[in-house]
């Protein structure tokens, strides 16, 4: 399973920028995500830079998979989320992250400009390191700017067994938080119910 990209780079366009992959489209649309689901600002006409989320349920990796629930937010609207994480919840998800992700390999791509191969990036879990083909659930994350994917810190991702082990390690009033984003991104309780115990809004 390999997710390419085989559009040649701009001479203006920075060299670990590429353009957004199908994966980290609108389901619903079949086009790019649009609009932050928070402040609702045109994404794509504002060059405003965004992040991605996508809870999935991979089949034979990413050459089929059922989305579960997806939003395109803009940075502004992010970390006026993130404050309301408490300061327990932030050191603990912190230090949970430097103990278990491998840092080196991520810079080894940046070093060497190894933009061009999104298995390399995504294809397996941040944390875990299990290959996509081998998990029920995950999360996929993006960093964009305008019809471009930002590469570097961004994309990867996570396991629903690693994000239950983040969930852990958090306060109940950052749970209740994220619940409260839960309901926003995903819907009315009704249908959460169907989701059982997941998905998970990380941010």
């Amino acid at each position: 399973m390999t997710i390419r990209n085989t559009n040649n780079d701009s001479p203006d366009q920075p060299t670990n920028h590429r353009p957004i992959p199908k994966v980290f489209f609108d389901d619903l649309t079949g086009a790019m995500m649009r609009h932050c689901i928070s402040c609702e600002q045109d994404l794509l006409e504002n060059q405003s830079p965004y992040f991605i989320e996508k809870a999935i349920k991979p089949h034979l990796g990413y050459q089929a998979y059922a989305t579960i629930f997806e939003y395109a937010m803009c940075f502004k609207c992010m970390d006026t989320h993130k404050n309301k994480i408490s300061k327990s919840s932030l050191a603990n998800i912190n230090q949970f992250f430097m103990e278990h992700v491998d840092v080196s390999r991520r810079q080894y791509l940046v070093a060497h400009e190894l933009y061009d191969d999104l298995d390399l990036w995504m294809g397996h879990c941040l944390v875990t390191d299990k290959h996509v083909t081998a998990i029920g659930e995950c999360q996929i994350y993006a960093q964009c700017l305008g019809d471009q994917l930002v590469m570097g810190d961004y994309p990867y991702m996570i396991s629903s067994e690693a994000l239950d082990a983040v969930v852990n390690l958090l306060s109940n009033e950052t749970i209740d938080e994220f619940n409260k984003l839960k309901d926003e991104l995903v819907g009315p309780p009704a249908f959460q119910d169907l989701l059982k115990d997941g998905p998970r809004v990380l941010l």
